[in-house]
């Protein structure tokens, strides 16, 4: 019998992708010719975290219609699937690209994604499915009903380890890309001058480079930098702690072994916290992100770390 063929798609959110790296990684390393369709900006973290695997990079969901799906298994990743008060277009994008994919695969191949009933189900919030639950659940759950003998690969996922990690460099990421989610600038400063004044701390400030201009107001007293995801990736240490919004540099950092206090307000810890390697502490809103006190923040940081040791 040959190699089985499996294809991974579509991911157009570095929490998306990093989300699913664990399955991913499962099939990568257990003899299956691997393909990841991810968007063009995240084609180069594709690359260096799956380097034996095709990467399929597009820019635009046209291209997407045209490729032919020669793949003896297609995951469709259902976590991209928000609830419908939150983003009410994600249901019809999904099954606009499941149509595309089932035109264009092979006779035999076989599509794994949410039936039709499932989806019904979650978006009129009438039953409980597994797409209600972690979005690394979802797609987990989903394909064990494809492979009935799928170890259980979450095990080594350190989610829960007590043990409190020493801190001795701080990274924060002001920018979500979307403003709701971005917490006040103003606010990490206070949290940063606190860690350098308390405990010797120095934080560095990372934005992509169009976001520069908004904060180049403190690189007097704090070092601010880009850098690519890679760079990122390759950077990221046990003794390493980021503060962010619930966005995609908090999944990095947790899948690469730094730690992190993820702020969140639109979005929801229990369905979104980042899980893998490092320790991700949540500190959810009651409304707008806001409103959460920076000292609130530095508790949290006090309370689950050891700084400046």
């Amino acid at each position: 019998m040959g190699r089985k063929s499996i294809f991974f798609g579509f991911y157009k959110g570095l929490g998306d992708f990093v989300s699913d790296s664990k399955i991913i990684e499962y099939f990568y390393r257990n003899g299956f010719d691997v393909s990841i369709a991810v968007a063009d900006w995240l084609g180069e973290l594709a690359e260096f975290t799956f380097p034996e695997a095709e990467i399929i990079k597009y820019k635009n969901g046209k291209e997407l219609f045209n490729r032919k799906y020669e793949y003896d298994y297609i995951f469709l990743s259902p976590n991209y699937l928000h609830p419908i008060n939150v983003n009410y277009k994600s249901l019809l994008l999904y099954l606009i690209k499941y149509w595309a994919v089932r035109k264009n695969k092979e006779k035999n191949s076989v599509i794994i994604k949410p039936s039709y009933w499932d989806l019904f189900n979650y978006y009129l919030n009438l039953r409980k499915t597994f797409l209600n639950e972690h979005f690394f659940y979802m797609s987990y759950k989903l394909v064990r009903k494809h492979f009935k003998d799928l170890p259980d690969i979450v095990s080594d996922i350190n989610q829960d380890n007590k043990k409190k990690k020493t801190i001795k460099r701080v990274f924060i990421f002001p920018f979500s890309g979307f403003k709701p989610k971005d917490y006040p600038v103003e606010r990490y400063i206070k949290i940063a001058e606190h860690l350098k004044d308390k405990y010797n701390l120095n934080t560095t400030f990372f934005v992509v480079p169009k976001d520069r201009e908004k904060i180049k107001n403190i690189e007097k007293e704090f070092k601010v930098e880009s850098k690519s995801l890679v760079e990122l990736a390759k950077m990221f240490t046990e003794n390493d702690l980021v503060i962010c919004s619930d966005s995609g540099p908090g999944h990095l950092a947790i899948h690469f072994g730094a730690n992190a206090v993820i702020l969140y307000s639109t979005t929801s810890p229990e369905k979104y916290k980042p899980i893998g390697k490092g320790i991700a502490i949540p500190l959810k809103s009651k409304g707008k992100i806001e409103e959460i006190d920076y000292n609130e923040v530095l508790k949290k940081i006090e309370e689950n770390f050891i700084l400046g040791e």
